[in-house]
């Protein structure tokens, strides 16, 4: 009676949730044979809507399951996947703060082709995306809870032909638990060795199988905390300066060299410094605000003084409360039911919810020579304006951390929902058909804290004494009229609440985007040959994607601290698709082939804005002898551009840039720099760029004349099953690819960096930058633009090995069992081609053995099992990698430190089933402690491959009710 109410309850309360994903995601498992229990059970992949395993699939498919994720004490799937050596850093929490758009975001990116041309999926269905900073949209892997995952499959090269576009590096595709019946509920804790940054997952997931079908729902909770700089003595820089040492540009000795513990000599004080005349006997010298005395003397900067325009090695700021990784709180809710309204005809149903909150902290507003203070400021100390006004100075530039404003912030909400609902269906043998309707949407909003309304700071900043009360006011009568207060800068907490109050600014902005899909699938078996069935899958697809992007007021007139503006977006881009494959199994069981088949997909895509695009695939295997299989894929992806890369809301910042022409930066480049540097007029020697102090403005836009991106993909690989060797299995797999009309923002700093760095001055990058008269960098413009093109070879390795120890031991008994699995990859080349409009000429940067794309990846997972005890190792290796390829004298640059050391991650687990149907599990992952690396491009963590947690602890358990 308790079980029948229970389950009637639990039916009505999922009946609007979803159900079983559509055709392509009905994976199953081949059991083994019986006598060959070594032989672990095969994965049907959905690497194709042609069902088989991943290693008889012609195109490369890696499987990671959900014990693997749990044994880990991944509770974030980005994590587990950022350790797979086909991946390279996408976004996740370790590496957005800073960024305050992407903040939280969770996308991956394989190949480092972007996490634009990865396509992520779930249960084989493309899911609506959510907006990074630019406008993109990709799906965010935190809405969908590692609980509920099955297993990861991750896909590369070959498949726009079957999933569409942004699958030009491959495709990422989350199968979920399904059938699940039962209750089950599950908490883990965290901690690191240090109690700095902890995480808390808890959940409850409820199914029940009924006579015509299964419901599920799942809801859980997840809290990360976060880390300072400080909490990892980070706070302070290591970086490369200029080497005192250095002559020439070809005595062997290092242009530059690292240095630890720099502090910030200028805009992270809260008191003012600046470059005035101080010194003895009023000579101009780096200065320091001293409150003690009313006026300024010597900073205590080192024995170097102020190092490169920046550095101090004693007095100076640092960064030790900014955020190094995000906090994040995450709640999930999951819902679906299926009903079977006849033997051959099923509806289902799904709902998804997530609801998610980052926030991010970094240094207060400041001034870095962007303001002036006049020497009739009634605030200005007398012996300053002596000072001053004996050097015949007016005014004087400073730099400040303006701390009374509290630290700037973003708190970023986002809330997704995905509602879908389709049939499924069966006819004749082997015939089968699906439907869906999809609608989902995400709700974006970012919270500006404690900004700065630029017109009224400077207002408040230019003050003058009231000739009749003799109080400080703002010099303008139409700023007092708006209730200005004068702002004090000289000394530490000097800056009233109530000037703060005037110039202070907290201010929001949304996004809501949107999906809507529309999918018809069928697929069976076409007709017999004597090799076997020719099994075809055949579909239709609409989609349409909508954003609006409603900036705040402070962004959209850019009143706000650098100016940075963001213009409304409300647009939409719709695509009608049509695409069908087909498996033809040629020869079978005749000498020299055991099996050989040819296998074809075609796709046609009609873009509102793009126009009609194709692509295609072939390939093929070949197993001459049931232990050896060949395998080949040829294909051509194609890639619309987004509506984030043609409608980016244009937005004007500023950002710390190096000028190339920087005499310590000639030896930094290409062999081109330095004759170009010379050809623009720069002192090779005495060349002074304001870059050394100050920003320069970056204008970001956005390009709705873009063109669609087409590449060429090639794999050739072999598998290896002897069967001499039962449960062993190898993989090879060569892969190339090849994309035209790449679709990129380089970024202001190699925008600037390539002007110089080309052969030629006559170049598009060039363009795209504006010097002032006297020379210094004013702004750079970083638009998206079919920029070139860019080739990523390589070579990927799995090995799987599964066993019984008795077998290994040739002994009787049960001594347990083995399950091994190993993953490399070889980058061979990660090259972007730069074609210049002007004459056409291409130049190519290799980036393959630079800090973000190591040569060698490589994980390891073994786990022994053994009646209710588990125990997992796994391993993730990074090969040493190099700062920059393409120096042409790596000695005559940073010497030794050219190259970065590699780093090799442990992680270590035990889980024990108890009688009780409850599961504990305890694990430390990064046993040893390792990283991040110690160089200067490492040692902050900007790479996903470089752990700023440390050793981390995690306990959890799982208790299973019910079910069957």
């Amino acid at each position: 009676m308790q079980r029948g109410l229970r389950r009637g309850l639990l039916t009505a309360g999922v009946s609007l949730g979803a159900l079983a994903a559509p055709l392509a995601a009905n994976a199953q498992t081949t059991t083994a044979p019986e006598g060959e229990a070594s032989r672990v059970d095969e994965i049907v992949v959905t690497g194709s809507r042609l069902q088989r395993s991943g290693l008889d699939a012609p195109t490369p498919t890696m499987a990671m399951t959900a014990e693997t994720i749990e044994a880990k004490g991944i509770t974030n799937i980005a994590d587990i996947l950022n350790e797979m050596p086909q991946v390279a850093t996408g976004l996740s929490n370790a590496n957005t703060s800073y960024s305050f758009g992407n903040i939280g975001l969770n996308q991956v990116n394989l190949r480092n082709l972007g996490v634009r041309r990865t396509l992520t999926m779930v249960n084989g269905r493309r899911r609506a995306g959510t907006p990074d900073d630019s406008n993109f949209l990709a799906f965010d892997l935190s809405n969908i809870p590692a609980a509920l995952v099955k297993r990861v499959e991750v896909q590369t090269g070959g498949t726009s032909a079957v999933y569409g576009a942004d699958a030009v590096a491959g495709v990422v595709n989350l199968i979920l638990k399904d059938d699940f019946d039962g209750l089950e509920a599950n908490v883990q804790y965290g901690s690191d060795e240090g109690g700095d940054y902890d995480t808390l997952t808890y959940g409850l997931t409820a199914g029940v199988n009924y006579d015509r079908g299964n419901a599920v729902l799942h809801v859980s909770r997840t809290e990360s905390g976060g880390l300072t700089r400080g909490d990892r003595d980070l706070g302070t820089a290591y970086s490369f300066v200029s080497n005192p040492a250095n002559k020439t540009g070809d005595d062997g000795i290092p242009a530059r060299i690292p240095m630890r513990d720099l502090r910030y000599a200028y805009f992270a004080l809260g008191t003012p410094t600046g470059y005035l005349p101080f010194g003895e006997n009023g000579a101009w010298t780096d200065v320091i605000f001293d409150s003690a005395t009313e006026t300024f003397r010597p900073l205590r900067a080192g024995e170097r003084g102020v190092i490169d325009g920046s550095y101090s090695t004693d007095e100076g700021g640092n960064q030790d409360a900014d955020t190094l990784v995000a906090p994040l709180e995450r709640t999930n809710l999951y819902a679906k039911a299926d009903y079977r309204l006849s033997d051959k005809l099923k509806v289902f149903t799904e709902a998804v919810f997530a609801d998610i909150t980052a926030r991010d902290r970094i240094s207060a507003v400041f001034d870095s020579w962007s303001g002036a203070v006049s020497i009739d400021n009634p605030f200005m100390p007398t012996a300053v304006r002596d000072g001053l006004i004996a050097a015949g100075e007016n005014s004087m530039q400073y730099a400040r951390s303006h701390d009374e404003f509290g630290m700037r912030g973003t708190d970023m909400n986002r809330k997704y929902y995905s509602l879908a609902a389709g049939l499924e269906g069966e006819f004749g043998e082997t015939w089968k058909w699906s439907t869906v309707f999809e609608y989902g949407k995400s709700q974006t909003t970012n919270r500006n804290l404690n900004d700065r309304i630029d017109e009224r700071w400077f207002e408040a900043l230019d003050a003058i004494r009231d000739p009749s009360t003799g109080d400080a006011v703002c010099r303008s009568v139409e700023a007092r009229a708006r209730g200005c207060v004068p702002v004090n800068i000289f000394g530490q907490g000097t800056i009233s609440p109530e000037a703060v109050d005037y110039v202070r600014a907290d201010h929001s902005s949304t996004t809501d985007t949107s999906q809507t899909l529309i999918q018809g699938l069928i697929a069976g078996d076409l007709f017999q040959l004597p090799a076997g069935a020719v099994k075809v899958s055949a579909g239709a697809e609409y989609r349409k994607d909508e954003i609006d992007f409603r900036p705040s007021y402070v962004w959209e007139h850019a009143l706000g601290f650098f100016a940075s503006q963001f213009s409304p977006i409300k647009e939409s881009n719709d695509v009608r698709e049509a695409f069908a494959e087909i498996l033809v199994p040629l020869v079978r069981d005749k000498p020299f082939v055991h099996s050989l088949e040819i296998e074809g997909a075609y796709r046609v895509s009609d873009y509102e804005r793009a126009g009609s695009v194709n692509s295609w695939k072939l390939a093929g295997s070949w197993a001459p002898i049931p232990d050896i299989r060949f395998r080949l894929t040829k294909a051509t992806a194609v890639r619309a551009p987004s509506l984030g890369e043609m409608f980016n809301p244009g937005s004007r910042g500023a950002a710390g840039l190096s000028d190339p022409c920087d005499p310590n930066m000639l030896d930094s480049g290409t062999e081109n720099r330095r004759k170009n540097c010379l050809a623009l007029g720069f002192d090779p020697v005495t060349w002074d760029p304001n870059t050394r102090r100050m920003t320069t403005l970056v204008f970001s836009t956005g390009n709705p004349d873009l063109g669609v991106e087409e590449a060429d993909t090639m794999t050739v690989g072999a598998v290896v099953r002897p069967r001499f060797l039962p449960g062993f299995a190898f993989s090879t797999d060569y892969y190339k690819i090849k994309l035209d009309g790449g679709i990129s923002r380089i970024g202001a700093q190699q925008t600037v960096d390539n002007c110089v760095d080309l052969p030629s001055l006559d170049n598009q990058f060039c363009g795209m930058l504006t010097r002032r008269s006297d020379g210094n960098l004013y702004e750079v413009l970083d638009s998206y633009i079919n920029v070139a093109s860019f080739e990523v070879e390589g070579v990927d390795f799995e090995a799987t090995y599964h066993a019984e120890v008795s077998d290994l031991l040739r002994r009787d008994g049960d001594f347990g069992r083995i399950s091994l699995q190993g993953v490399a990859s070889y980058l061979k080349h990660n090259i972007f081609i730069d074609r210049d409009v002007a004459t056409g000429d291409e130049t190519a940067f290799d980036y393959a053995g630079e800090a973000a794309n190591p040569q060698w990846r490589a994980m390891l997972n073994a786990t022994y099992y053994r009646g209710p005890i588990q125990v997992n190792w796994s391993s993730r290796f990074v090969d040493e990698t190099v700062t920059n390829n393409r120096l042409p004298n790596p000695a005559e640059d940073i010497g030794s430190y050219y190259n970065i050391p590699s780093v090799w991650y442990h992680d270590l687990s035990v889980a024990v089933d108890t009688p009780m149907d409850v599961r504990f599990t305890a694990g430390i992952r990064n046993l040893f402690d390792e990283g991040p690396r110690d160089h200067p491009s490492t040692a902050r963590g900007n790479l996903g491959m470089d752990d700023l947690i440390g050793r981390f602890f995690f306990l959890g358990a799982k208790w299973r009710f019910g079910g069957q």
